[in-house]
């Protein structure tokens, strides 16, 4: 799902002091409070982001480079923010997918309980209107609207809300901040960035140090004329060496870009028993006599196979007038059957797109109990994957993400009453055979299929 949004703080406004919070979970030290602004200068971000600080006199910045290079701003305060980690971007990382986490700040100086909020959209980036402070009294109101926004012009999409499930019962899911944020999860790049020089004493001490150490190297360059050729030598092969990992990392994603998921191409499991459905109502049960045998539903379209009775007067070419009259499309005959004709006529199903991909296992444990729940007996089987661990430059390559499993059950059941009442997120269905009890007046359902899970891959 791509979200655009539009920024609803003004960049003009010079950020308080006071809208700044510090949470310390597990001994490390969270800012709450940033100001996140979209940097278009996408070659040259961290030059815009410093120009950005030196123009509003801003102390420190959080960045983040997803869909968009995005930068969070804070101002100098005495709560000492250096040192510190972002934890809109810390939870933006950990979290995955489009969702919302409402998280809490504690009661501020006029007993008001407060919160914070991240708003992530699918492809990683942080929502404006995230890391601001909102009392209780409005987060409600603030989250509805970041949901709408989130969904853009997809209103069916499930954005889950991360937050205290018994304080707010809006809340889809718990969000527990200590385990989410346990030390071994903390990354470098969570950390705030400074964006001006000499603004304590330690800091000036270090660039103090740094001087003497560049006057030393000057002196040891000038007395040592002759280590010029090694010194040009060595750079060369430094650009060497950081030409050929910036080769390495291109072929890594090259190869990233070769993982074509297959259900993006295919209807969802609703749309494709609608497209089936609508294109069993338009087969005739008997064409001149001919009796409807069976219908294969695909998500390319309908073939249906009729039969002719024995006895008929009706011969072959007036059942081909028929269906070509009916359809538009020319029958299929088996030459050393020939009481037995197929045709097919195509559809055009609507395809859902890139479904966020789940925990594998719970799509099998779904998936099994759907079926338990109607009686019908069914297994899955994994679909082998045959992964390419090196390139030929005997570099690792990366490894398919996803685990497709595949299944096949026989019902009585319609399809419409098996796969009902949900989306079926990561499910979709590749045929069913509708088989037609000419005598009983009955209907048999042979019904294919895949689902797709995040692959538990080694570490």
């Amino acid at each position: 799902m791509s979200v655009k949004f539009k920024l609803n703080r003004d960049k003009s406004t010079v950020i308080n002091e006071n809208a700044i919070r510090i949470l310390t979970i597990n001994k490390h030290r969270f800012v709450v409070g940033l100001q996140w602004e979209t940097i278009r200068a996408q070659r040259k971000a961290m030059k815009e982001v410093k120009r950005i600080g030196k123009v509003r006199n801003l102390d420190v910045v959080a960045t983040r480079e997803y869909e968009v290079f995005q930068a969070g701003f804070a101002p100098k305060s005495r709560q000492k923010l250096r040192g510190a980690y972002s934890l809109i971007v810390a939870i933006a990382s950990l979290l995955e997918g489009c969702c919302i986490a409402v998280i809490p700040l504690g009661v501020n100086s006029t007993g008001v309980e407060e919160y914070t909020l991240l708003g992530r959209t699918e492809k990683g980036s942080i929502h404006p209107d995230s890391d601001a402070i909102y009392s209780e009294d409005s987060i409600k109101q603030v989250v509805l609207d970041l949901r709408q926004d989130l969904r853009g012009n997809n209103h069916s999409a499930v954005i889950p809300i991360y937050g205290d499930q018994n304080r707010f019962p809006w809340v889809t899911d718990p969000l527990e901040l200590n385990e989410l944020l346990k030390p071994s999860n903390i990354r470098k790049e969570f950390k705030l960035t400074a964006l001006r020089w000499g603004m304590t004493k330690n800091q000036l001490i270090g660039f103090t140090a740094a001087l003497l150490m560049l006057s030393v190297a000057v002196l040891f360059i000038v007395s040592y004329l002759q280590e010029q050729e090694r010194l040009k030598q060595a750079a060369a092969l430094a650009r060497i060496m950081e030409q050929q990992e910036i080769n390495k990392k291109a072929r890594y994603k090259a190869a990233e870009a070769e993982f074509i998921r297959p259900w993006i191409r295919t209807s969802s499991v609703p749309a494709f028993l609608s497209g089936c459905v609508d294109g069993l109502k338009k087969m005739h049960l008997s064409i001149e006599g001919w009796q409807l045998a069976e219908m294969i539903c695909t998500q390319n379209g309908i073939s249906a196979s009729y039969n002719r009775p024995a006895g008929s007067a009706v011969t072959s070419e007036q059942f081909v007038k028929a269906v070509r009259d009916f359809y538009n499309t020319e029958p299929e005959f088996n030459v050393t059957q020939t009481s037995v004709s197929a045709f097919t006529v195509p559809h055009t199903l609507t395809p859902n797109g890139d479904d966020p991909l789940q925990d594998v296992g719970e799509q099998l444990l779904k998936t099994i109990s759907l079926f338990q729940s109607v009686n019908i007996p069914a297994s899955l089987k994994a679909v082998e994957i045959k992964d390419k661990l090196k390139n030929e430059q005997g570099e690792t390559l990366p490894l398919q993400p996803w685990q497709e499993y595949t299944f096949a059950i026989e019902t009585n059941i319609p399809p419409e009453l098996i796969f009902k009442n949900d989306e079926h997120l990561g499910m979709r269905l590749k045929s069913i055979i509708y088989e037609f009890g000419q005598d009983k007046g009955t209907v048999n359902y042979k019904i294919t299929g895949s689902i797709y899970g995040k692959r538990n891959l080694p570490n």
